[in-house]
């Protein structure tokens, strides 16, 4: 199924492999096959990566986008996951990992990378706290 994207003025977005960068107008485009595609907003940099929620979401971003070495990122994904469920956060955050898990395991990095930004803010609330919510 075709993926029709529409791009603001100077977005970048990333297709496959490939970098693509939008001129000073609005535009659209249609990816036709099935490749990794993310927005500008999407994409976290290594040194962005600065917290143990923020770590994971880079691992997921790296195992998406690098489907041929993916599994490379798999030891690294159990490691953050075992310190997070060590934080104690919130029932709600523990199954928002139920779902990121659920979701890589069928092969949704994408579907995985939200519910991991959904995880970045529970661990933000839980630093600024201190606590664990329920």
């Amino acid at each position: 199924m075709p993926l029709k994207v529409t791009l603001k003025p100077g977005e970048k977005i990333l297709v496959g492999t490939a970098v693509l960068a939008n001129g000073p107008t609005k535009s659209e485009i249609v990816i036709l096959n099935r490749v990794p595609v993310l927005r500008q907003k999407d994409i976290m940099t290594l040194e962005e990566a600065t917290t143990v929620t923020r770590k994971l979401y880079y691992t997921i971003l790296n195992m998406y986008t690098s489907s041929d070495q993916g599994h490379d990122y798999h030891e690294v994904y159990s490691l953050l996951i075992r310190q997070i469920v060590e934080m104690s956060l919130s029932d709600e955050a523990l199954e928002v990992m139920h779902d990121m898990s659920s979701a890589l395991v069928a092969g949704d990095h994408y579907r995985a990378l939200k519910h991991c930004r959904k995880l970045i803010e529970y661990e933000e609330e839980f630093l600024k706290n201190g606590e664990k919510r329920t």
